[in-house]
C-alpha cells in the first residue's frame, strides 16, 4: 500500500497543531473549570463520540451479549454461594 508522503506530512502537522492548541487550552483554563461545566464537556464529548462511531458488526453483538450473559451467570453463582453462607451483600 502507498501512502501519499505529501497528504501525510499535512495530517501530522494538523495534528501536531491541533495537539498544541489542546495543550494551550488546557494551561489556559486550568482550575478555572467549574465541575459542572467540566461535565457537561465531557457529556458532549461522549454524546459527539456516540454519534460519529461506526456501529458494532453482528458479531462484536453477539460477543458483548455473550460475555454480558457470562458476567451475570457468574453474579448469579456469586449470589447463590453468598446466600448459601448466610453473608449479606
Amino acid at each position: 500500500m502507498l501512502i501519499d508522503k505529501e497528504l501525510y506530512r499535512k495530517a501530522y502537522e494538523s495534528y501536531r497543531r491541533w495537539n498544541e492548541a489542546e495543550l494551550l487550552d488546557r494551561v489556559r483554563n486550568a482550575g478555572k473549570l467549574t465541575p459542572e461545566k467540566a461535565w457537561r464537556q465531557y457529556v458532549e464529548l461522549w454524546q459527539f463520540a456516540t454519534r460519529t462511531a461506526t456501529p458494532p458488526s453482528e458479531r462484536q453483538r453477539w460477543r458483548n451479549m455473550a460475555d454480558l450473559q457470562e458476567y451475570y451467570s457468574r453474579v448469579r453463582k456469586l449470589e447463590e454461594w453468598r446466600a448459601a453462607r448466610g453473608y449479606k451483600a
